[in-house]
């Protein structure tokens, strides 16, 4: 902290210059309740429980003297003129709110006031619903959940104010790992992104070489290590732990160099300003983990299935051949705080999920998840991943923008798996009946997938580009659809 000025961290300053018109860094989050809400209740409520308790919301980035970015608290900003109202159009469904998000999805946070908004809606099914968008460089996902929670009481009567809600919200797909790698992850990290964009300049001009030097290039990296390592799996199936990692770290190792496993699809191109959003019925957690117990596997497994399904299902009625894609998750690196740091700030990696979209068979697709996921858990991608965000963060504005549009394109999209309270919350005096979020996306990414749990059930939304993916609803309607099958065959199994 300098002169009431704060310095962005590193990956909170790398976020913030990573918006682009059709892909903005903007975190979207919603919730809605049955009854209408009191907006002056609210209005007291999340004053005192965000406005006043953390800095970054009535701050603005400022550019420093050495180029850096700043936080710069403001003291002629209001927390009213960081809200709006607007009426839902009759009949005010699903269809009418999905379209007002679509509608604000591409429109950008002003750079001259804190960069996040408030729509506050009417007339949604006879209640009300908050559309909370705040910029990534505020805080990432897990953190942006724990705010929205904040405001929330555990029953109808106003509540004592909390500095958060203690309630577990990371775990699965974006559960905290280890952030302590290894020697050599970092070297591996600088080498894999000097690697990538050099085989990325060279594919355009040489592709035949491109391709030559990327082979040569893993087995220089890999060296005698893999060749143990494929000695080592072959000789014993049970692995001892230092080995454990090893087939995660051979596959991070390919991703950064080689690529990964995201073909050419139906949603492949340049990304335009018109977005659509879709949200399907909620599923029973419990039946979902009826059937994660049925496999041995967990609730993360199951859902990811189901999406990898979807897609199936959906490049099907649209006749593309496509046998795999990547999607981009993120991991917490810090373990959750129930406190909230009144910095908040960004500590998560992305990893990257390669899932089977050419199996008719749900529970071939599942033994697959299982595997993939488990080898990402295992390995040290994250670890990795996060050294490379660090390493691309201090690169010059044109070199990182090519690198990150580079390592984003090689997957469709973010996919997010939140589990939210199990439990009832409240906003001033209504009950929450639901909630859901996208998390932003970049380059030519053409989706944000969230599934979020709350109050024992499944939520499933989708972001996506409306030129680049026709139908979208389907995605979503399909991942019910490839929960039933899952759930049948569970059944036809068990009887």
């Amino acid at each position: 902290m300098t002169d009431g000025r704060r310095r962005l961290g590193v990956q909170d300053a790398l976020w913030l210059e990573m918006d682009k018109p059709g892909n903005l860094m903007v975190v979207d989050s919603l919730f809605w309740t049955r009854e209408p809400i009191d907006w002056e209740a609210w209005t007291a409520v999340a004053t005192e429980r965000l406005w006043d308790r953390f800095p970054v919301f009535r701050s603005v980035v400022v550019r420093g003297e050495d180029g850096g970015w700043w936080w710069e608290e403001r003291s002629d900003v209001r927390f009213e003129d960081r809200q709006e109202r607007v009426v839902l159009a009759e009949p005010g469904g699903d269809a009418e709110l999905q379209e007002l998000i679509a509608s604000r999805r591409t429109v950008p946070l002003d750079r001259d006031e804190p960069l996040w908004r408030a729509v506050l809606v009417d007339n949604y099914r006879g209640g009300s619903a908050v559309l909370f968008r705040a910029h990534h460089a505020i805080a990432d996902g897990i953190r942006m959940v724990q705010l929205t929670l904040s405001v929330f009481d555990p029953g109808p009567e106003e509540a004592a104010p909390r500095p958060a809600a203690s309630v577990p919200v990371a775990s699965g797909a974006n559960s905290p790992v280890d952030a302590a790698a290894p020697g050599g992850v970092a070297t591996l990290a600088a080498g894999a992104v000097r690697t990538s964009a050099r085989l990325a300049r060279s594919a355009v001009t040489n592709p035949v070489g491109a391709a030559h030097s990327t082979v040569t290039v893993t087995q220089s990296v890999l060296g005698s290590a893999a060749s143990r390592a494929r000695s080592a799996l072959g000789r014993r199936p049970d692995l001892p732990p230092v080995l454990a990692g090893v087939p995660g770290d051979l596959d991070t190792v390919r991703k950064l160099t080689l690529g990964t496993r995201n073909d050419t699809a139906r949603w492949t191109g340049s990304v335009g300003q018109l977005k659509a959003i879709a949200w399907s019925p909620p599923i029973a957690l419990d039946d979902v983990k009826a059937v994660a117990r049925a496999h041995a596997a967990t609730v993360n497994d199951v859902l990811v299935t189901c999406v990898a399904q979807s897609l199936h299902d959906y490049l099907r009625r649209h006749r593309t051949v496509c046998h795999s894609v990547t999607w981009d998750v993120p991991v917490n690196l810090v373990p959750f705080d129930p406190g909230l740091p009144v910095e908040l700030g960004n500590s998560f990696a992305l990893v990257q999920l390669e899932l089977p979209t050419h199996l008719d068979d749900p529970l071939r697709t599942l033994g697959v998840v299982r595997r993939r996921m488990g080898r990402i858990k295992a390995g040290h991608e994250a670890a990795v991943d996060y050294g490379v965000q660090a390493l691309i963060s201090r690169m010059s504005t044109r070199v990182y923008r090519f690198t990150v549009d580079l390592l984003a394109n090689r997957a469709i999209g973010v996919l997010t798996d939140v589990p939210g309270p199990q439990v009832p919350l409240y906003v001033a005096g209504r009950r929450i009946e639901g909630m859901m979020g996208w998390a932003p996306t970049t380059a030519d990414q053409v989706m944000s997938f969230t599934i979020y749990s709350y109050d024992g059930k499944v939520f499933v939304g989708i972001a996506a580009d409306a030129a680049l993916v026709p139908d979208h609803e389907q995605v979503v309607d399909g991942f019910v659809d490839a929960f039933g099958r899952l759930e049948s065959l569970t059944a036809g199994r068990s009887g």
